[in-house]
């Protein structure tokens, strides 16, 4: 036994130190408040990029939005201008967008620019309602003429401004406040509806892929998808919103058993009639994309339990998301880009807490969000997690705060602070994530334990402190101490505690000490 004794020592060090074999190398940090970073002052501007970069946040994902910077955007004649040339737009319209790129880099964040709606009206067909004019039929020659020139203005030559090469094309396709018509008549019998966003959205992809391409683009990391998770199920109508997985499947021209659409099915939707040979070819997008982007937002519930409804596609659903896409590349016989499967990209997610009657409390928004973290951390194909909003939005000002809460507040209350500018539990649990895996044991086993030190430097090792307090006691100690390596500093690891209580981080990035929020743990007999 004697001789064993140095091996079983050893042995047990190496159990103790923190594991990252199941935690993302490659998982961005992404971030998303366009009230602050493209709506705001310069002063805000620069406030929010500072905290961003106190954060560790890798990149923000910013809208541009085709109406803003598109001349006589609510006249019905488009001016005569060459849509494609950056110089052919209002130059102070840009101002904005020139600023933020170069401010945001300039600080080591780098840049995910989303081309989204609303529609300039002269780039839209004529909607049945004033509410849906914005969304209602994009012209896809006129939106593959503007990622032209967004893409020639950020192509690093021009103007001296820096060059971006993230791209992701349009936001959330499947719901109606971004894309109308989501339904349309069937020609065949216009009592009848068919998928219409998915098609629309099919072509504005490739018109997009091919202006990127022109560019000097071809070769940056362009997403698809932007989808939401969930829609209005059978519900179907101008506004009806699609389910994520239905609206994928619609996307490719594939029914709900993936069998390809054909005949007058295909004619009514715009797909190939049964040439699947044809659509890989008019869509080289939809399958040499760096990836698929999605958002997988389910704001009432914990991050681990499955949305029930069969294509939703919430954060505990994107092992059906990413079985839906390899299932589709299989189908056309193309591989995935990687082993793997399809990358995935979670470019907006976020949970929705007072004042908005319908939300969860402050505790568990906070609690959620590293639990998520851990989720995604876990899984390989995530390559991005992005918080949206640092700060709440304000009230939707067209219903009182008090006689109609659930209205005025339909705005996005899943900021770290709130509008008053009070730090919300989930401020502190975003720079320092931490998750029990095991937050009830026996006596005598370990917790495990899931954690982050996401403002540390890529090429620093932190120490992180451990630290234990018991039931009914104000004294924290230092159980254990670990160093935890770059570029994303996530660790895995064991702790045993004495007894019931509570667990949190203590370390100390560049600026400051940093602390996660406490998390409870019972021992049992």
């Amino acid at each position: 036994m004697k001789r064993l004794l140095p091996f079983i020592l050893a042995a047990l060090m190496l159990a103790a130190l923190p594991s990252a074999s199941h935690a993302s190398s490659t998982q961005e940090s992404m971030f998303q408040d366009d009230p602050l970073l493209v709506y705001g002052t310069n002063e805000q501007q620069d406030s929010t990029l500072d905290q961003l970069r106190a954060f560790g946040v890798d990149r923000i994902r910013v809208s541009v939005f085709w109406a803003i910077i598109a001349p006589a955007n609510d006249q019905l004649q488009k001016p005569n201008f060459d849509a494609t040339d950056p110089a052919a737009y209002p130059a102070k319209l840009w101002e904005r967008y020139d600023r933020l790129i170069r401010q945001a880099q300039s600080r080591g964040i780098l840049v995910n620019l989303n081309i989204t709606s609303p529609i300039p009206r002269w780039a839209a067909q004529e909607a049945p309602e004033a509410r849906l004019q914005e969304t209602w039929g994009p012209t896809v020659e006129e939106f593959g003429k503007f990622v032209q020139a967004v893409s020639k203005r950020y192509d690093g030559t021009y103007m001296g401004l820096p060059r971006v090469d993230y791209w992701s094309i349009w936001n959330e396709p499947n719901q109606a406040g971004w894309l109308t018509p989501q339904w349309a008549p069937d020609p065949r019998d216009a009592k009848q509806q068919v998928e219409s966003s998915p098609h629309v959205y099919r072509r504005l992809v490739a018109s997009a892929w091919q202006a990127l391409a022109a560019t000097g683009h071809g070769s940056d990391t362009i997403l698809v998808g932007e989808t939401a998770p969930q829609g209005t199920g059978n519900r179907r109508g101008i506004t009806g919103s699609i389910d994520a997985l239905r609206f994928l499947r619609q996307m490719y021209c594939l029914d709900d058993n993936l069998n390809l659409i054909k005949g007058t099915s295909a004619e009514a939707r715009g797909c190939p009639v049964a040439n699947p040979a044809q659509f890989v070819a008019e869509n080289p997008a939809l399958f040499t994309a760096t990836g698929y982007a999605h958002h997988p937002y389910d704001m009432l519930s914990p991050p681990a339990r499955k949305a029930k409804p069969r294509d939703w596609a919430t954060l505990a659903n994107l092992g059906d998301l990413s079985k839906e896409l390899r299932r589709i590349y299989a189908r056309y016989g193309q591989k995935t880009q990687t082993s793997r499967g399809v990358p995935l990209y979670l470019t907006e997610y976020g949970y929705q807490t007072k004042p908005d009657p319908f939300s969860v409390s402050f505790a568990r928004q906070a609690s959620w969000l590293n639990e998520a973290e851990y989720i995604t951390a876990r899984n390989p194909n995530v390559r991005a997690l992005s918080q949206f909003l640092l700060v709440d939005d304000a009230p939707d000002p067209a219903y009182s705060v008090k006689k109609n809460p659930q209205l005025a507040w339909r705005t996005f209350q899943s900021g770290l602070t709130l509008l008053s500018g009070r730090r919300k539990p989930a401020y502190k649990a975003y720079i320092t994530p931490l998750h029990v895996k095991t937050p009830r044991v026996r006596r005598g086993r370990a917790v495990s334990l899931f954690g982050m030190l996401r403002s540390a430097g890529p090429s620093v090792r932190p120490a992180a402190a451990i630290q234990f307090r018991r039931k009914g006691s104000k004294r924290w100690t230092t159980r254990r101490t670990i160093r935890v390596g770059g570029p994303r500093h996530y660790f895995n690891t064991r702790l045993s505690v004495p007894a019931s209580g509570a667990i949190r981080l203590r370390w100390k990035d560049a600026a400051r000490t940093r602390f996660s929020r406490i998390v409870t743990v019972t021992v049992t007999r």
